[in-house]
């Protein structure tokens, strides 16, 4: 199969550092969420009440965004970068990449959603 390489995205040395700039930060923000759940709790398993007290915080629900924008920067454009580079046809890179954006922003969504609630709830 012959490929022109010329179609495919100008930008990849741009998203390739992206990539590795977020694999970073993502590793950072996932010991602090194995940290906050599953290691500095009060009893041998972590309760849900335990997570509605630290959410109460001002910074955790703004962490726990940062670790869902992140998350799911990485997870996508990886995704991308396999597609892009196994789909030639333009038709298909546009139905590829309206999908993933989809899917991004309604996961976005469903994640903002799950920490606001968390943050608006009141224990006790």
């Amino acid at each position: 199969m012959e490929k022109n390489f010329k179609q495919t995205s100008r930008t990849g040395s741009l998203a390739w550092l992206l990539q590795r700039l977020s694999a970073v930060v993502l590793f950072v923000l996932l010991l602090f969420h194995f940290l906050t759940y599953h290691f500095l709790t009060r009893t041998r398993a972590v309760e849900y009440r335990q997570v509605l007290e630290r959410a109460q915080s001002w910074w955790f629900p703004l962490l726990q965004f940062a670790f869902l924008i992140t998350a799911l920067y990485h997870g996508l454009n990886g995704i991308w970068s396999v597609l892009e580079d196994y789909t030639t046809n333009k038709h298909w890179r546009l139905a590829w990449y309206c999908l993933l954006l989809t899917v991004g922003v309604v996961l976005l969504f469903v994640g903002t959603l799950t920490i606001i609630k968390l943050y608006t709830l009141k224990v006790g």
